[in-house]
């Protein structure tokens, strides 16, 4: 098992300020649908927010998973602080890292990146699909967070900074391909035209 981790404390500005955790899919709030998916690999589940009163309600309606809310200790650092803050009280020794605006995260994805990350004994295993690194939706080694909060503490608050500071391992599309995982389960929304269009997109 591997512990999920949603990062969700953005000031979300180019949503126009709506959370993006919350916005609608298929009846249901994005938060949601990615805990549904997160349930079938993991038994925890952090949610970093800087408005957990607003989430909480939400995640309290989730019963078959340990989720657990938690805010940033260094507030409005961007993911990097997010990772710190989860990794202090994670359970497993592997994160599986993901963003709250990607509808579409991927069990089976995280599963076979856990599974490299653990075989080598890497620090992350990172998606680069068609030459783009994605750090959110990796898996990172619990231990990462103590390399983070040196990068917080310096003031490098730059999440792709943290992957010149630790051993990862990239994941391409073939890695994908040979194992028939769609790969568009590092799509994120980040503006409501952008939001519209996915969801008018949906089967």
């Amino acid at each position: 098992m591997i512990t999920g981790v949603i990062l969700a404390g953005g000031l979300n500005r180019r949503m126009g300020g709506r959370l993006k955790a919350l916005l609608p899919l298929q009846g249901q709030p994005l938060i949601l649908r990615q805990l549904k998916e997160m349930s079938s690999i993991c038994n925890q589940v952090i949610a970093v927010t800087n408005e957990p009163e607003v989430l909480r309600p939400y995640l309290s309606s989730v019963s078959n998973i340990n989720v657990q809310c938690i805010t940033d200790q260094y507030v409005q650092k961007g993911p990097l602080s997010g990772i710190h803050a989860a990794s202090l009280i994670a359970s497993e020794q592997h994160l599986w890292i993901v963003g709250c605006d990607m509808p579409f995260i991927s069990a089976e994805a995280a599963k076979a990146m856990a599974i490299l990350c653990k075989e080598a004994n890497l620090d992350a295993v990172i998606p680069v699909l068609d030459g783009r690194v994605h750090p959110l939706h990796g898996i990172y080694s619990r231990l990462v967070g103590s390399e983070a909060e040196v990068l917080l503490k310096q003031e490098q608050y730059r999440l792709m900074g943290l992957l010149d500071h630790i051993d990862w391992k990239p994941v391409e599309n073939g890695f994908f391909e040979r194992q028939n995982i769609p790969i568009h389960f590092v799509t994120n929304v980040n503006t409501p035209e952008e939001f519209d269009r996915m969801s008018d997109n949906l089967p």
